[in-house]
Formats: structure tokens, C-alpha cells, sequence
């Protein structure tokens, strides 16, 4: 299914650029796929004994028929193609290809404690710096990590908190790693 999804994004995105409105429909795209995102929203557009027409009607009064005519032709084909199981992911796809073209990326940020201003300007420009690219953080906290904090951006992936290295202490103590005979014993 992911052939068929990046076909459907891949068309969307195509014909969004050339008319001129790639902004705006990775734009509506973004707020689709969240509002798909809702476990309530998806079940109604993916239930099979709902009606294209009724899927249609509400995804109409969902965004009050404001969405461009791209994306609203986009949905429309998915419904009537019984695409529906796809829609998430080749919106997702679209929007992925839509960051690419611009040169832009998402980082998922896990620290121990919250991040100040200062630290996630320093973090993004970090960032920047080492993907080449416009860096969009969304930051998380988890108080068991105990400190540092875990990093994923553009396939790049950082894990530098205190519970990764009490864990690599851990085994490396349990499996004798580093130590020779003469300090094993």
C-alpha cells in the first residue's frame, strides 16, 4: 500500500506546485491530517458501512468547505477509489514531501527537564547546522530519563540521557566489557 499512498501524495504535491498553491494545501493538509488524526474522525472515514456521500458530508462540515480545491479533490478521489485506509499516510508522504522541497525537517525532542528558550534556539540552530536544513522541534518531557536528553532528526538519532548510559553501565558491568583477567577478579 505504500506505492499506492506515495502515488496519491506525489500527484497531490505536483499539482499543488504547479498551480502555485503548495503553501496553502501543505498547509490544510497539516490541519486534515490532525483532525484524521482523532481516533473518532478516522473511524467514521475508514468505517466500511459508511457511504462515500455521507464521508464526504462530513468531512464537508468538518472543514466548513473551506479546504483548497486540490486537497478537496484529493479527498474526494480517496473516498470514491475506497482509498480511505491510505488517506493518513499519503497525506503524511505529502507533507514529508513538502518539507524536502523547501528544505525543511521535524526533530523529536525527549528531555528529563523542560527545555528554556535559550537551549532549543541553541538545539535548532545545532540542528540546522548539521542537517542543512530548517529545523521544526516538537519537544517532549520525560522525568524518567533522570537527565541529558534523546534526540531524532532526519534519520539522525541521539540518545544522551542518564538512563541510556545507566543502562550501557549496566551491561557492560554484567558482561565483564572492558575489563581484562587481571581485572576481573
Amino acid at each position: 500500500m505504500a506505492g499506492i499512498s506515495s502515488r496519491y501524495a506525489a500527484a497531490l504535491f505536483d499539482l499543488s506546485r504547479e498551480s502555485g498553491e503548495l503553501d496553502l494545501c501543505a498547509q490544510q493538509a497539516a490541519l486534515v491530517l490532525d483532525t484524521l488524526g482523532t481516533e473518532q474522525c478516522r473511524g467514521i472515514i475508514e468505517h466500511p458501512n459508511i457511504s462515500g456521500e455521507e464521508k464526504r458530508i462530513f468531512l464537508n462540515s468538518v472543514f466548513g468547505g473551506e479546504l483548497h480545491k486540490h486537497l478537496d479533490g484529493f479527498l474526494r478521489l480517496m473516498i470514491v477509489k475506497n482509498r480511505e485506509a491510505i488517506l493518513v499516510s499519503a497525506l503524511t508522504q505529502f507533507i514529508e514531501m513538502y518539507n524536502a522541497f523547501k528544505g525543511k525537517t521535524s526533530a523529536s525532542v525527549i528531555s528529563a527537564t523542560p527545555l528554556d528558550e535559550s537551549q532549543v534556539t541553541a538545539l535548532k540552530d545545532l540542528l540546522a547546522k548539521k542537517t542543512g536544513k530548517q529545523i521544526d522541534i516538537s519537544l517532549r518531557v520525560d522525568p524518567s530519563l533522570i537527565g541529558g536528553l534523546s534526540v531524532l532528526a532526519d534519520g539522525f538519532c541521539l540518545d544522551n540521557t542518564v538512563r541510556t548510559q545507566l543502562k550501557e553501565m549496566k551491561n557492560s558491568i554484567m558482561s565483564g566489557e572492558g575489563l581484562d583477567d587481571s581485572q576481573a577478579r
